[in-house]
C-alpha cells in the first residue's frame, strides 16, 4: 500500500508559553484567572507547500501534516526538525499524548460495486444487513506494548479519497482499498525528548505498515 499522508501531534498537558500573554490580558482586564474551559486560545497554521507540509500550533497541540511522504525515514527527519524548530522558540510543556496517523491505499483491479462484495465477503458474516449495504467499512483497536491503534479501512472511490488528503494529489485511482491508522501512546504530564519522538514516529509507521500488509493478504486480486 502506498503512505500517502502522516499527522503527527503532540498533546501538551499544559498551554505552550506562546500563547502566555493572551491569559495575562485576560487578568489584566477581568482581575480574574483564566478558565481551564470555555475560552479558546487562539492557534495558527503555516502552511509549507513546497514540501506539501502543514504546521498547526495550538495551546494544546503541536502538529505536523506531510503529504509527500517517499520514505518513513523521511517522517522520521522532517518531523523531528520541525519540533525542533519550535521548542528552540518557544519550550515545549511536558505531554499527555504522542500520536501519529498515517493515511495508507492500495489502487483496486475492481470497481467500486465488487470491490465492496470483495470486503462484504472477506470481513462480514453473511447477514440480510450486509447483503444490502452499498458501502462498508470497518474499524478495530488494537493494543501493542504501550501503545494502541485505532485501524479504520475500507473500499473508497477516488472523490472519497481527494476529500481525506490535505494536499492536492494528481493522477489518484479511481477506486482503492483505504486504510486509516490512528497510532497513539498516553502520557502523564510527561517530558518529551527528541529521541522519545523519533523512537515514536519509526515504531508508529512500522505499525502501521504491518497492518497495510495484513489487510493486502487478506483481500484477494482479480483474475
Amino acid at each position: 500500500m502506498i503512505l500517502s499522508q502522516v499527522v503527527i501531534e503532540l498533546r501538551h498537558s499544559e498551554p505552550l508559553k506562546l500563547f502566555a500573554p493572551y491569559e495575562e490580558l485576560y487578568r489584566s482586564l477581568t482581575e480574574e484567572e483564566f478558565p481551564e474551559k470555555g475560552i479558546p486560545l487562539p492557534g495558527f497554521q503555516l502552511n509549507v507547500p513546497k514540501k506539501m507540509m502543514r504546521i498547526t500550533v495550538d495551546p494544546k497541540r503541536t502538529a505536523v501534516i506531510m503529504g509527500n511522504v517517499p520514505s518513513i525515514h523521511y517522517c522520521v527527519d522532517n518531523s523531528l526538525a520541525v519540533f525542533r524548530k519550535i521548542s528552540d522558540i518557544v519550550k515545549l510543556p511536558t505531554m499527555q499524548r504522542l500520536g501519529i496517523r498515517s493515511y495508507w491505499f492500495e489502487e483496486s483491479e475492481f470497481n467500486f460495486v465488487e470491490l465492496t462484495s470483495v470486503y462484504k465477503e472477506k470481513m462480514y458474516q453473511p447477514t440480510e444487513f450486509a447483503k444490502e449495504s452499498i458501502d462498508v467499512g470497518a474499524s478495530f483497536v488494537i493494543k501493542e506494548g504501550d501503545c494502541a491503534m485505532n485501524i479504520a479501512f475500507g473500499p473508497m472511490e477516488q472523490s472519497q479519497l481527494v476529500g481525506m488528503l490535505a494536499f492536492k494529489t494528481e493522477k489518484l485511482p479511481k477506486v482503492v482499498s483505504f486504510l486509516d491508522v490512528d497510532f497513539y501512546r498516553l502520557l502523564e504530564k510527561e517530558k518529551v525528548t527528541q529521541g522519545m519522538i523519533r523512537e515514536f514516529v519509526a515504531i508508529g509507521l512500522e505499525s502501521a505498515s504491518k497492518q497495510a500488509e495484513r489487510l493486502m493478504k487478506i483481500l484477494p486480486r482479480k483474475e
